[in-house]
């Protein structure tokens, strides 16, 4: 299967053409803003160098939040309007799904726990695959008391942790999704049944126009 995936919801842009379970082409670029201006040059590139045109891409996978507002919409915008054009099935994963897949194993006794950045005081997290949440490190409290952390703020938490007592080991791994890890994922998932749903964790700052 030819697959195209790509992923702007944090601090970095990702993408990755993946063709019957090798990586073909992968390009990765760390950056706090201009994901739109660098994505679809680079899904341009990472197509060039698999020697593949956009028509014959069977799935096309992004992150589907959480994440930084503007990035993460720009990245499920470019994602359905590209499923859309060439007909490909469209996958969407949440971050701390992807992020899972690049950490390690936790030990018998280790929550795990994956923590991101959200540009606010507080971080999202998530503990052990259940329901994710916001949280100030100060506030951040949790049960157990050994822990492996992943996640691009994993060094605060894992602080925070040693603080209370607890055992904290940080993952080695990539700490933001990876859209080589997508695209292995995109390979045994679903299509989404509609539209590609951004998931937040807060709704989305707007602000009012002042009436006239």
């Amino acid at each position: 299967m030819n697959i195209l995936a790509f992923d702007t919801s944090f601090a970095a842009v990702s993408a990755c053409v993946r063709v019957d379970g090798q990586v073909r082409a992968w390009r990765h670029v760390a950056t706090a803003r201009g994901h739109a201006e660098i994505l679809l040059p680079m899904v341009a590139d990472v197509l060039a160098e698999a020697g593949l045109a956009a028509s014959s891409i069977a799935c096309v996978a992004t992150v589907r939040g959480p994440g930084h507002f503007t990035g993460l919409r720009g990245g499920i915008a470019a994602a359905q309007g590209f499923a859309q054009a060439s007909g490909a099935r469209l996958v969407g994963f949440d971050a701390f799904a992807v992020v899972a897949a690049q950490m390690g194993v936790p030990g018998a006794q280790e929550r795990r726990l994956i923590v991101f950045d959200s540009k606010r005081a507080e971080a999202f997290f998530q503990l052990d695959g259940q329901v994710p949440g916001a949280v100030k490190p100060v506030d951040f409290a949790p049960t157990g008391d050994a822990f492996l952390v992943g996640g691009d703020v994993a060094a605060v938490f894992a602080e925070r942790l040693r603080a209370l007592g607890k055992a904290a080991r940080i993952d080695p791994g990539e700490s933001l999704p990876d859209a080589r890890t997508l695209a292995a994922l995109a390979e045994s998932s679903d299509p989404v049944g509609g539209p590609l749903l951004p998931l937040y964790i807060h709704p989305p700052a707007t602000t009012v126009p002042k009436a006239q």
